[in-house]
């Protein structure tokens, strides 16, 4: 009987079929002839050439590769991409250990067949050839439509998003990002034409939520009332169509702090950033964090917060990412430096509170006395308690913040005031596709993306806002995008410069509504 000779064939089928298993949702179908096709090419050579050690590293490239891509589907239940890279080159020994103990799953198991196959595909070879007219005609045209297919892929800008197997995506895109990211430690302030547009006092409090899916809030329309505190107010401009243009915070947060946006994009080092105009325009900037100034989350984000006046990490218990979101560090701790910040004499300050917000742990982002919701008979129905629970908490905390500045506008009534909560992005909580986080493989949830997004403004700041023809309940429906969000905050700071495009500004007469809205995975975006 003769031997099975295609067994490297499904030793590169195995892991995304295996990926299609874990987790349909995340699996895209695309990646099988991906895989497919850049095995036609490193089995050039010995297709050629007939040499067996070409084979053997053909395929232990494939077998690699595979490996690494298979304990990532199986750990985190999608593939490899650059923000796991950045976790977990920011992890420490013990932190991997624990994290593993975690995540132990009976699916490791795979990994035993997995390198069974491994075995078998080195033992018994495929009799791949290059001899015949058929066999030529054949290996001719794979690897041409290969060729053909990168080559137009590279042109459109499309070949690392779409044709480059994903764990080797992963890596050059961390080598990018990270580059870009170091050079951005080293950028000084720049210096541009900027200066305040006003005589009045302003004071901007911008408020940076994480992870909130807003289909989770009672006043997004959600069964369970987790904002009430928020949904008392009867002074709060609740817009209904903003998102995000990415489904991370680093991604987000290098669009929305820039001059940068989906369509208009340079290196984060090289480009302005909204600390250069404030820095410009001498209006005093505070960046108060309760995120960890270590790891994916607050690597380059924490490298462009330095740019600010005043610098506050309250959350400094970590020694890497991994672990500051192991730990409870609660939201309300921001409001002590918060009030710091109020009772500075500055005549023009913005003022950033970034909050932990609803990011994994979910149980741990809130106190014991605002777990209200508890009732669940398994992991997913715990898991969508934990994570209401958080939307709670963060509904205290926002309603904390409008509250404390409330009183402030009575003691300083001539102060233009305004106060935006929003979040970096969204979370799929079991939304879509049955699946918990924020990771996406090919084409991103909407929940990934749909984002809440909240006006409070004194009454000094509503005069003025009115006497510019601006009308801001008539836009509680617009559609918006926070990669624009660089100018709206140069707008409510009353602001000169030439950084500033009125159409992009949500609180501007001139704001134009009408631009298609493209996320970080090349989709665009059309609400349902």
């Amino acid at each position: 009987m003769k031997p099975f000779r295609f067994w490297l064939f499904v030793l590169v089928l195995f892991v995304p079929l295996a990926g299609w298993c874990i987790n349909p949702g995340a699996f895209v179908p695309r990646m099988i002839l991906v895989q497919l096709m850049w095995t036609a090419l490193l089995l050039m050579p010995y297709v050629l050439f007939r040499k067996r050690f070409l084979y053997v590293t053909a395929a232990t490239l494939l077998f690699i590769d595979g490996l690494i891509n298979l304990f990532h589907w199986i750990i985190v239940k999608c593939p490899l991409n650059a923000s796991s890279i950045f976790i977990f080159s920011n992890t420490n020994f013990n932190e991997a250990s624990e994290f593993m103990t975690v995540k132990m799953t009976p699916l490791l198991l795979l990994l035993v067949p997995y390198v069974l196959v491994f075995v078998l595909t080195l033992r018994y070879p495929p009799r791949l050839a290059f001899r015949t007219k058929s066999e030529i005609f054949v290996w001719s045209a794979l690897w041409l439509f290969t060729v053909v297919v990168f080559t137009v892929n590279i042109i459109n800008g499309r070949f690392l998003r779409l044709w480059v197997p994903e764990v080797e995506r992963a890596v050059v895109s961390f080598y990018i990002e990270s580059k870009s990211y170091k050079n951005l430690k080293k950028r000084n302030l720049y210096t541009v034409d900027a200066k305040i547009d006003s005589p009045d006092s302003t004071l901007v409090v911008v408020v940076i939520g994480e992870s909130y899916n807003r289909n989770h809030a009672g006043i997004y329309g959600y069964h369970r009332q987790t904002t009430p505190r928020l949904a008392s107010h009867n002074d709060i401009l609740i817009f209904d169509d903003v998102i995000s243009a990415n489904s991370n915070t680093l991604g987000s947060v290098m669009l929305f702090l820039t001059e940068n946006n989906m369509n208009h994009q340079r290196p984060v080092d090289s480009c302005i950033h909204i600390f250069d105009v404030l820095h410009s325009a001498k209006c005093k900037s505070y960046w108060l964090s309760n995120q960890s100034p270590i790891g994916i989350w607050d690597n380059g984000v924490t490298n462009l917060a330095y740019n600010a006046d005043v610098v506050s990490f309250v959350n400094m218990m970590a020694s890497s990412s991994m672990e500051s979101t192991q730990m409870k560090s609660f939201d309300q701790k921001l409001i002590e430096p918060f009030v710091t910040a109020l009772s500075e004499k500055e005549k023009n300050k913005v003022v950033f509170l970034h909050l932990m917000g609803c990011h994994t742990e979910y149980q741990k982002r809130y106190p014991p006395d605002f777990e209200i919701f508890k009732d669940a008979k398994d992991k997913q129905g715990r898991t969508i308690n934990a994570y209401d629970n958080a939307i709670y908490y963060n509904d205290f905390v926002i309603d904390s913040i409008i509250s404390l500045l409330k009183n402030y506008s009575q003691n300083h009534p001539d102060m233009r005031i305004s106060v935006l909560y929003f979040s970096d992005h969204g979370e799929n909580v079991y939304d879509e596709d049955d699946y918990c986080g924020h990771n996406y493989s090919d084409r991103i949830p909407h929940v990934n993306v749909e984002i809440p997004f909240i006006f409070w403004f004194s009454e000094s700041q509503i005069a003025f806002l009115q006497s510019e023809g601006v009308s801001l309940v008539q836009r509680l429906h617009t559609p918006y995008m926070i990669d624009d969000l660089f100018h709206t905050i140069i707008d409510l700071a009353s602001i000169k410069t030439s950084c500033f495009d009125s159409r992009r500004s949500v609180v501007n007469k001139d704001y134009d509504a009408s631009r298609k809205r493209m996320l970080e995975d090349g989709n665009y975006y059309i609400r349902q």
